[in-house]
């Protein structure tokens, strides 16, 4: 789910299969990458091996420097910045995004 309103600039992504070790986050230039990966680990039903990769265009007016990532315990990543007025500008270029974990489940809509 991604939610852009006039203040910030949110999206929710369910990766309940997925450890904060397993999850890359990456801004580069307008755009927003999540790539997660784990290798093969046992389940119920036998071995199972994950891997996604989405990618988001961030709003222009959104401020790169102050970009956040949490993981809640329930496997919600919240990647979430605010907004700039219009005419500041809003620092653009390559850079990693740390994952943090937060101890308590997400209040975010499961989808």
């Amino acid at each position: 789910q991604v939610r852009s309103d006039r203040d910030k600039f949110v999206i929710f992504l369910d990766v309940k299969h997925f450890s904060p070790e397993d999850l890359t986050v990456k801004v580069l230039e307008d755009f927003v990458e999540i790539h997660g990966k784990h290798n093969e680990r046992q389940d119920d039903h036998g071995y199972i091996s994950r891997e996604f990769h989405r990618r988001y265009r961030l709003p222009s007016n959104v401020d790169q420097s102050a970009l956040s990532c949490s993981l809640s315990a329930d496997g919600m990543l919240t990647f979430s910045g605010p907004k700039v007025p219009s005419g500041v500008d809003a620092g653009h270029s390559e850079r990693a995004i740390p994952v943090s974990r937060e101890e308590k489940p997400s209040s975010a809509p499961s989808s």
